[in-house]
């Protein structure tokens, strides 16, 4: 059965498919940095599609926002390939990413102030390690479902989970000690 798609209709599609395209994108992406832009481009084609069209009949709206996910992935990669951009970042003006959890890490080991160090060190691990984290502390699946949509065991995410955690606090009381 399809359902005709109109342009006052995108907000509510928005708010419905937000989280699931998130995720979708997370896990198909090669580079965390990359997931707001994509998920962006990805509602902002949407949008365009619907006004371009006045209405859509579609069958399955989230099977299209993935589509549309995926090329954007592919199109997002391609340009990049191509024009071989360098990375610029800049550390003045970055909103960083604060990571939250189901125990009391941040309590811990995390500040505001080391927020960003701790997320710029998991993201310089091994693509599933940032991806596992990502999908565990920002978007708050649960392990088993972390895994399952990495296609990895469960064992594997804890322990990548674990230890990591073991090796930040390591990182972040060697530089705590260093600084005084």
């Amino acid at each position: 059965m399809s359902t005709q798609i109109k342009q006052k209709d995108f907000e509510k599609i928005y708010q419905e498919t937000y989280y699931k395209t998130l995720k979708f994108i997370v896990i198909r992406c090669n580079n965390i940095d990359d997931v707001n832009d994509i998920i962006q481009d990805t509602y902002i084609e949407l949008l365009r599609k619907i006004k371009k069209n006045v209405s859509l009949d579609i069958d399955n709206i989230d099977k299209y926002i993935f589509g549309i996910a995926n090329n954007v992935i592919k199109r997002h990669y391609y340009k990049k390939k191509k024009e071989n951009i360098v990375y610029y970042y800049d550390d003045e003006n970055d909103n960083s990413l604060e990571i939250k959890d189901s125990f009391d890490l941040e309590q811990k080991i995390i500040t505001k102030e080391n927020v960003k160090e701790v997320w710029d060190y998991i993201k310089n691990k091994d693509l599933i390690t940032t991806k596992i984290f990502y999908l565990y502390f920002v978007l708050g699946l649960k392990i088993s479902e972390v895994s399952n949509e990495l296609n990895i065991s469960e064992s594997t995410s804890k322990n990548k989970i674990y230890r990591t955690l073991k090796e930040i606090k390591k990182y972040l009381g060697k530089d705590v000690m260093q600084s005084d």
